[in-house]
């Protein structure tokens, strides 16, 4: 099952997988119920929730960030979504020797957390992956209760796994770490240790070396382009996105009489590409109030 998961990311029509995803996953929660110390079954979940909760429960709640709605459903569905991935990642690391606790304290040891995940974890995917996405689901649940003080407290840690993965698998996932590391350049104040034009730069050479993943360059948009109001940058990536919806219309038509674009080479892109279409339909819709 945890291989079928890179079939998941080949489909392109993003109601699908929203329709779809969520079924495999709570069967995915009954064999952990028959297994719950299953290695592969483990990183399907921790993968599974933490990529639903980003590619649905956080694209819906867009709607709600950008209108400055107080409350918002989808945002606390991604909350939900990322804390069971997160609780099995927990479950994993438990598996292999490491506690919370021994993750929290190890930031105040030489090495910090990249230090005790080399002293407990394998070098392999399925342990890459697992980290991954915990860290993933934790970024996220900090991202949407920022006045959280308490888990915020917790970003360190988030940094220190994906620096684990990432020093030695950094092309994972088509670009993940990178869209972290501009993320958490681009987001934070300077006075809090962040750096956008540091970030800026990290977008785009994503963008330069992976110009099929649309999803760096909505990432870009969202995280460093409006936040900074740069109005020019956004109208050169609208251009582009608006080329991308329509090679992607097309195709999701599948006429037999179609070309393969060169965009859809690479089938395993065609979930990062359905996503990046659907959240810039969001920023699109809010234009006007963004600059």
């Amino acid at each position: 099952m945890y291989d079928a998961t890179k079939g998941l990311e080949t489909e392109g029509n993003w109601q699908n997988f929203k329709q779809g995803a969520l079924g495999n996953l709570l069967l995915v929660d009954g064999l952990l119920y028959l297994k719950p110390n299953d290695v592969e079954l483990l990183v399907t979940a921790i993968k599974g929730y933490a990529g639903y909760a980003f590619a649905i429960n956080e694209t819906e709640y867009l709607n709600d960030y950008f209108a400055e709605e107080e409350s918002s459903s989808y945002g606390d569905q991604a909350i939900y979504n990322y804390a069971k991935a997160f609780a099995y990642g927990r479950r994993f690391l438990g598996n292999e020797g490491i506690s919370w606790d021994d993750i929290v304290k190890s930031q105040n040891k030489e090495g910090g957390v990249e230090a005790k995940l080399n002293m407990h974890l394998s070098n392999n995917m399925e342990s890459y992956e697992a980290i991954l996405f915990t860290a993933q689901a934790l970024g996220g649940m900090i991202n949407l209760q920022k006045t959280d003080m308490t888990l915020v407290s917790y970003l360190p840690i988030v940094k220190g796994m994906f620096d684990w993965v990432c020093n030695k698998e950094p092309d994972i996932s088509f670009g993940v770490c990178q869209i972290f590391y501009g993320t958490y350049e681009a987001s934070r104040p300077k006075m809090l240790g962040g750096n956008p034009e540091k970030g800026k730069k990290i977008f785009e050479k994503l963008i330069k070396n992976n110009p099929n993943n649309w999803l760096a360059r909505v990432a870009f948009m969202q995280f460093y382009i409006i936040p900074m109001s740069d109005e020019e940058e956004f109208k050169t990536q609208q251009f582009f996105m608006e080329s991308a919806l329509r090679k992607h219309y097309r195709e999701l038509l599948g006429k037999p009489n179609r070309k393969l674009d060169n965009a859809f080479k690479e089938p395993r892109l065609r979930l990062y590409q359905s996503l990046a279409v659907k959240r810039y339909e969001v920023i699109k819709k809010y234009q006007e109030d963004l600059f």
